[in-house]
């Protein structure tokens, strides 16, 4: 289920909550959240679509910098249903299908590190989708894990200002992180190329994609 919310004006579906933040979330700087504002900036009233949970602030945030309508769609939160439910071979339909937009609707999408959670055919056939909703010259932004975990918990990327993250836990059935290096990156955004990529003390890779004009 989707939320949508233009700025000054907020739709959102009731059911949805905002996460919150803490005095005790960690901080993490961002390398390449500026470029991601600067591609966009220039776009009057862009679209973006977040790909994680509604997060108050970061709503704020966005609306405040591009003045844009901010479509939510929690692909977490469907990740953690079949993995619960054992379902995951279902992935490489059900992610797509919750995104109903049409093709080349979107300026801007943030995909936070959705790609560790998921395993090479869910990741295909998402990237696929998600490459054929961005409009020409639009703009697809993740984090990439660079080592074979499992991963116990989500992470909230919570916008504190351009350059910062606070970054909130949240649990997750455990679930061994695909390791996308950037030539798997490249192949995988297929008709995208790569604007930013910086590899974090983390070992986590921010990367900024563009689509071709």
């Amino acid at each position: 289920m989707a939320s949508l919310f233009k700025w000054g004006r907020k739709e959102e579906t009731p059911a949805v909550k905002a996460v919150s933040v803490s005095a005790s979330d960690a901080v993490s700087p961002s390398k390449v959240l500026p470029r991601v504002l600067a591609a966009l900036k220039h776009i009057p009233s862009p679209v973006l679509l977040d790909l994680g949970p509604v997060i108050g602030s970061n709503v704020s945030f966005f609306g405040d910098e591009l003045a844009c309508k901010i479509k939510v769609e929690d692909l977490f939160a469907e990740v953690e249903a079949h993995t619960r439910q054992g379902t995951r071979a279902q992935l490489p339909q059900a992610l797509p299908a919750r995104l109903r937009h049409a093709p080349e609707s979107i300026d801007g999408i943030l995909c936070w590190d959705l790609f560790d959670y998921l395993d090479k055919p869910s990741a295909q056939a998402l990237a696929v989708h998600l490459v054929s909703l961005l409009k020409p010259g639009g703009v697809l932004y993740g984090f990439f894990g660079a080592s074979a975990v499992d991963l116990t918990h989500y992470t909230r990327f919570i916008v504190e200002n351009p350059s910062t993250f606070r970054l909130r836990l949240a649990p997750a059935t455990p679930t061994k992180r695909y390791v996308l290096v950037v030539r798997d990156l490249n192949r995988l955004f297929e008709g995208l190329l790569t604007s930013e990529s910086v590899l974090l003390k983390s070992s986590v890779r921010e990367t900024l994609f563009r689509k071709r004009a």
